[in-house]
């Protein structure tokens, strides 16, 4: 027959002949922890013959033997140790307590334990919060009392998913829950776990304990929600839908000062910039133009120009102008250097000076001639 007592010996130990003994705060509990990380009636040992079973009760703290923690119950042996708060218990056997060397050798030889996993989740919410569940195998999460892990919450779904063990790696899976599973806040179908994830429930978060590994570098494998990636193809479908045209690639900048030589700059998408950096346009011909002065930008409304602080200014038809979407026919001012915007057709217009023909050229010529001679006439008479 089979004892529990104290390890600090502050209370006598118990023969466990009852049935059903109770441990917890509470004063009606047949041993009483009263300690403020333990609840009214944290666990039981429900005792068969020889047999001692050992039920954890609490909705909010855990119960370890052994260092590990009992999701819902766990055969017990002699010198197992019971820990609640910081209150440690043992169960021992008097027959052995006088050679524990051998009666260790003995229990080693016919006791025989399942493995124990490193895999374990903690509770990071009420009103489980600190609470640790050890993986050991196949496990269920729900609000059904049927449920490995029982989070008593009205939106966690009956069975919200199951946790199981392949090859040493945890697994969560979705049972086609009402409000999702995530990890790390990604709805998933099914995933791999690794330590320090967060697996979230809905509103109610674990975080996972395991080992390290070097493998968790490598990606893991993800299956996500079917309705969550066609979601996601529709929203980015409609938004590209909804987006209005960029404005045409390809736009013209007319030298139109005085002294052009009537240069055409083309301007598109991947060589935008005005400036007198090696590379860009007006590179060698205006040296006014401070390094990256100002720069084009293709956006929704148009082609955008913006000063990039230099000293010497941006006008846009004949005003000073921070930022401005340009129209055709803009004329702008860079520096020391006249240009005319051109955002129609696919090739640059004719805006240089019309030539005058030489027939009005001569025309011109012979008036002033005539006039000049009139009035050379006019002055010799008068002086006659």
């Amino acid at each position: 027959m089979l004892k529990i007592q104290f390890k600090d010996r502050r209370k006598p130990a118990m023969w466990l002949v009852d049935s059903s003994i109770r441990l917890g705060k509470d004063a009606g509990c047949d041993i009483v922890i009263d300690e403020a990380q333990v609840d009214a009636v944290h666990c039981e040992l429900v005792v068969e013959q020889s047999d001692i079973t050992l039920n954890n009760l609490s909705a909010n703290r855990s119960v370890f033997v052994n260092g590990v923690p009992v999701v819902k119950s766990q055969k017990l042996v002699a010198w197992d140790i019971i820990k609640l708060g910081t209150a440690e218990l043992q169960i021992i056997d008097p027959l052995k307590e006088r050679s524990q060397s051998s009666q260790s050798a003995q229990s080693s030889k016919t006791v025989i334990r399942p493995a124990i996993s490193e895999w374990m989740l903690k509770a990071n919410s009420a009103p489980l919060a600190g609470q640790f569940f050890q993986i050991n195998h196949a496990f269920t999460i729900g609000r059904d009392e049927k449920a490995d892990i029982l989070v008593p919450l009205n939106f966690i779904s009956r069975i919200h998913a199951k946790l199981m063990i392949k090859k040493q790696k945890l697994y969560i899976e979705d049972a086609n829950s009402s409000n999702g599973t995530f990890v790390n806040d990604e709805k998933v179908k099914s995933c791999e776990l690794r330590n320090n994830d967060e697996l979230r429930l809905d509103e109610f978060s674990f975080l996972v304990v395991g080992p390290e590994v070097a493998e968790q570098s490598k990606p893991r494998t993800i299956v996500r929600e079917k309705k969550e990636v066609l979601d996601r193809i529709k929203k980015t479908n409609t938004k590209n839908q909804d987006k209005p045209d960029l404005a045409s690639g390809k736009v013209f900048l007319h030298d139109i000062d005085r002294h052009s030589t009537g240069k055409v700059y083309e301007i598109n998408r991947s060589k935008n910039h005005l400036s007198k950096m090696l590379g860009h346009h007006l590179s060698t011909s205006e040296k006014s133009v401070s390094a990256r002065h100002v720069y084009l930008n293709e956006t929704d409304l148009g082609w955008e120009i913006i000063n990039n602080g230099a000293s010497d200014g941006l006008l846009i038809n004949g005003k000073m102008q921070i930022r401005a979407v340009l129209q055709d026919g803009d004329e702008i001012i860079v520096g020391g250097t006249k240009l005319k915007f051109q955002s129609v057709g696919d090739v640059p217009l004719n805006l240089s000076k019309p030539k005058h023909s030489k027939s009005v050229s001569s025309k011109i010529i012979w008036f002033i001639l005539i006039v000049s001679a009139g009035a050379v006439i006019a002055f010799t008479k008068n002086w006659m």
